[in-house]
């Protein structure tokens, strides 16, 4: 999404598109963390008579897929590495199991979310390919942002702050364009000017927007709104021409959504306690070589019922129209059962296999980090890096970057830490932002506190470094690093 900014309009041409059930249902298992994965797991074992637990893979909880224990073996090229495991991650699967494997106990971990929403919101600015002066402009969105995580104050007002207080130029058609990025960051709603807005670009970024539902909430909200804010739904019914049942369905549609999606994101700094299962683990063998594995948490090995399959096959060249109609009832009944755990079982096999080819591109692209825990090794990467690198479309990398964690031997990461913005040596190499704030910090650790440096001087020693950054970008990474001005510092 190279410096690709889109109005509301244009959202909704590009993100258009049909999605089967099939497909909905592996888009929502994908952005499920494991926890919440076992829950969905657990209804369905209730709910479909033909899908039940694979006894014959039976473990304990807490255990972890085998198939997805994999070595990295040391090529060449230091940055990346041969994944021999992929040939056993695909053999011995059938349509109707999903194998257990080895035990491994990983214990739920209580994480204090040290960010406040707006530090959340600014980590995700390295997802996108932003220019210096385009990070600078959503910065300041971000910090406009009230704490329902809606833009109340006009684009006029704060082109006018930018430029007056802060030296700035830009224009409110600029503004416009950056701000339709900043609304395509998680959670849906951000960056609204309105609640009509912020309800509006949720229903736009939903998976299944193109369904039939979703084009009836849309109408809905665009033309029907100071309706439904009276909630006056028999005037809704008559205007959309509605059944009962639509109208049911539709306030369903409407509790759904949230009119404040800052507030999912934590009130405050370091208020946010939150129980952790990781959803993968990086490590590393006994020779040195790295290993990721992904969690299945308490989710049991599935399989479609035999005998249900053993029925079925005993009624295969008959002609059920020759039956009668309970017992043809019955059959179809059946028939559907077995082919919707069939896709149930078929949706949990994609879902791993997108959580690991994920997992693999941000390893491979991040090596440095797992291998030594040295965030500064950390490289600018973004969500289109790891779609090219894995064939994943944009939306499903942003969806399991938002929603897993990853443990290593050097602390439990969100997956979404792993991306950061680019910054550029004089030589003209990218590196992550992360190298210069560490060598800001360097600097300023070794000052001389009787007579600390100024902004400017700080940035000429950035540059004798070979950074190329200026005093207005070393004052910005200072105050996000929560350091003060240099007369504070004394």
């Amino acid at each position: 999404m190279a410096n690709k900014f889109s109005q509301i309009g244009t959202q909704v041409q590009t993100q258009a598109q049909t999605l089967t059930p099939q497909q909905l249902l592996v888009s929502q298992l994908t952005e499920m963390p494991v926890e919440a994965l076992y829950e969905r797991v657990d209804q369905e074992l209730k709910e479909n008579i033909a899908l039940e637990r694979d006894t014959d893979h039976s473990d304990d909880a807490g255990e972890m897929e085998n198939s997805e224990a994999q070595d990295y073996a040391e090529t060449n090229d230091s940055t990346d590495y041969t994944d021999y495991s992929e040939l056993s991650d695909l053999s011995g699967l059938s349509d109707d199991v999903l194998p257990g494997g080895a035990q491994k106990e990983v214990p739920e971990t209580v994480v204090g979310e040290t960010l406040s929403f707006y530090d959340q919101l600014e980590e995700q600015i390295g997802f996108f390919h932003l220019s210096d002066h385009e990070q600078e402009l959503i910065r300041y969105l971000i910090g406009s942002l009230d704490e329902d995580g809606l833009l109340h104050t006009s684009l006029q007002q704060i082109q006018d702050e930018l430029e007056v207080y802060h030296n700035i130029n830009t224009s409110q058609e600029e503004l416009e364009r950056v701000l339709a990025t900043l609304q395509e960051f998680e959670p849906a709603g951000i960056g609204a000017r309105t609640l009509q807005e912020c309800l509006l670009l949720q229903v736009r970024r939903a998976p299944d927007y193109d369904s039939p539902i979703k084009h009836k909430l849309e109408r809905l909200l665009t033309n029907h709104f100071d309706s439904l804010m009276l909630k006056h739904w028999d005037r809704i019914q008559r205007g959309l021409r509605l059944t009962d049942a639509e109208v049911s369905r539709l306030q369903h549609e409407v509790r759904r959504l949230n009119p404040r999606p800052g507030s999912s994101m934590g009130e405050a700094l370091g208020k946010n306690l939150q129980q952790i299962t990781p959803d993968f683990i990086v490590d590393t063998d006994p020779y040195g070589q790295l290993t990721m594995t992904l969690n299945r948490g308490h989710v049991p090995p599935l399989r479609v019922s035999d005998d249900d399959l053993t029925f079925l096959q005993s009624y295969e060249g008959r002609d059920l129209k020759s039956l009668p109609r309970s017992e043809r009832e019955g059959i179809l009944y059946l028939r559907e059962r077995v082919e919707k755990a069939r896709g149930f079982i078929e949706a949990l096999q994609q879902r791993r296999r997108t959580l690991t080819d994920t997992m693999h591109a941000i390893i491979r692209m991040q090596r440095p980090f797992f291998e030594s825990g040295d965030d500064t090794l950390l490289r600018p990467m973004t969500l289109e890096d790891v779609a090219t690198q894995t064939g994943l479309h944009l939306s499903t990398i942003s969806r399991v970057s938002n929603s897993k964690w990853v443990q290593t031997p050097y602390g439990i990461y969100p997956l979404r830490w792993f991306f950061t913005s680019a910054a550029r040596l004089q030589g003209g190499d990218e590196v992550s932002v992360r190298n210069i704030k560490a060598a800001l910090q360097e600097i300023i650790d070794a000052e001389d506190k009787k007579n600390p440096l100024a902004d400017e001087a700080l940035a000429r020693e950035l540059q004798q470094r070979g950074y190329d950054v200026a005093r207005r970008t070393v004052s910005k990474y200072r105050e996000a690093m929560g350091i003060p001005i240099a007369r504070l510092r004394r």
